[in-house]
């Protein structure tokens, strides 16, 4: 199934993260968590053409990144196109792959990164998701599909 980044939408997500910032406690905290795990979310790259003596052309993609008061970095990841325009005001911007959990806990913990997570709409909901929380998360989704494999 081809989706195109105008299809992304998350409005469950939105909800949630909102719910979390209104009332932060552990069942708002674990409903986020579960509506993230089956996100889509948008994270703006950029393509890059390297030219190499033996193989020719190539394509590298670069995470796009933002960075906080602290200095510290994160991936960027947008719930819809709407909150991906207010990053992109000046629409420098033109590329963006659509992620699920999985393809950025390849990029932040498979990878090596400087990158502390990702953050969601930094310009509307800003939660962020450290790289510990994800790998704890996709480790929890791991053993409860292991389980049920099991059973």
């Amino acid at each position: 199934m081809n989706t195109t980044s105008e299809e992304i939408r998350n409005p469950e997500l939105v909800e949630a993260m909102n719910a979390m910032i209104r009332q932060n406690t552990e069942k708002t905290r674990g409903h986020m968590a579960a509506v993230l795990m089956n996100s889509r979310l948008l994270s703006p790259i950029e393509q890059q053409t390297v030219l190499t003596e033996r193989e020719g052309p190539s394509t590298r993609i670069r995470f796009e990144d933002i960075q906080n008061e602290k200095g510290d970095k994160y991936y960027l990841a947008f719930t819809d196109m709407d909150e991906y325009a207010k990053w992109n005001k000046e629409e420098n911007h033109n590329q963006a792959l659509i992620m699920t959990m999985e393809d950025f806990g390849n990029i932040l913990i498979r990878h090596l990164s400087a990158q502390k997570g990702f953050v969601i709409n930094p310009y509307g909901e800003n939660v962020s998701i450290s790289k510990e929380l994800l790998l704890s998360l996709l480790k929890q989704r791991e053993a409860r599909e292991n389980a049920s494999e099991a059973n």
